[in-house]
């Protein structure tokens, strides 16, 4: 599908998992999207795995020669982009053919300012949705029926963006674990003005068998959350609500959150 004097920049991150990135790189390649490049990004991973991906067809690769986390490695990523259009994918998720049959659409309402992200998945349906499109909804702000999930607007999910969305929202806080960095970013965006939207129907699923770097980010054993899931999820929505109220936009950064890449 070509899209006329536009251009995607489809921006990986990628940290030790080259088949998964491989298998991201193939699902992206048969979107057949023309006047675009693909993005890697990434974050100093072992020597064996950096031979491995050198090989594969990307038009650019930047490799950290620290690990910094995942904030600093989408920042990297985001400033290597030279598309007017960033579609963001992790490499343990694959994007699904139809987003070629849906670009224009998408391109569209980004280009109007009826939103300023698309979102392509979500681990938990919103009960509050407007309809834009037949495709597209948008989030609210705000709204009873998504209280466990208001904070929960912007994900690192798979999403398509404008690249000048970071010039006015900004990019994401740096020195941070990656649930940390991402939790912090998912505020500011839910104390924005930004028009955070989703697609009705998913449209990037993850790898199966695929292990996320965040799940060996604390040494934490899972087995003390024997709790009741549901007291869980209130909890931790009654807890990011105050970190909302809380929230300084100048300083930036959490008050009831650890930051695991600060000792």
């Amino acid at each position: 599908m070509k899209i006329s004097k536009k251009k995607i920049s489809f921006l990986i991150t990628h940290y030790n998992r080259p088949l998964d990135l491989l298998k991201c790189l193939k699902a992206i390649k048969s979107l057949n999207i023309s006047d675009s490049e693909i993005v890697v990004c990434d974050d100093a991973s072992q020597d064996k795995h950096l031979e491995t991906i050198k090989d594969y067809e990307i038009d650019q690769l930047i490799v950290a020669k620290t690990n910094q986390g995942l904030a600093a490695n989408i920042n990297k990523g985001i400033e290597a982009c030279q598309g007017e259009y960033i579609i963001y994918c992790q490499e343990d998720f694959v994007l699904n053919v139809q987003i070629s049959n849906l670009l224009q659409e998408f391109l569209e309402l980004l280009d109007s300012r009826k939103v300023d992200m698309i979102r392509f998945t979500s681990n938990s349906p919103f009960n509050k949705l407007i309809p834009l499109t037949a495709a597209v909804s948008l989030i609210p702000k705000f709204s009873f029926r998504n209280f466990l999930l208001n904070y929960y607007q912007y994900s690192d999910h798979p999403f398509i963006t404008k690249k000048s969305f970071y010039l006015r929202y900004g990019t994401y806080l740096e020195n941070t674990s990656g649930r940390y960095g991402e939790t912090e970013y998912a505020i500011r965006i839910l104390k924005s003005d930004a028009k955070i939207a989703i697609t009705k129907k998913n449209l990037a699923s993850l790898i199966e068998g695929s292990v996320s770097v965040l799940a060996h980010e604390s040494d934490r054993d899972n087995k003390i959350f024997t709790i009741n899931k549901s007291y869980l999820k209130v909890g931790r929505a009654l807890r990011l609500y105050l970190e909302c109220f809380l929230y300084n936009k100048a300083k930036r950064g959490l008050i009831t959150y650890k930051n695991l890449r600060q000792k």
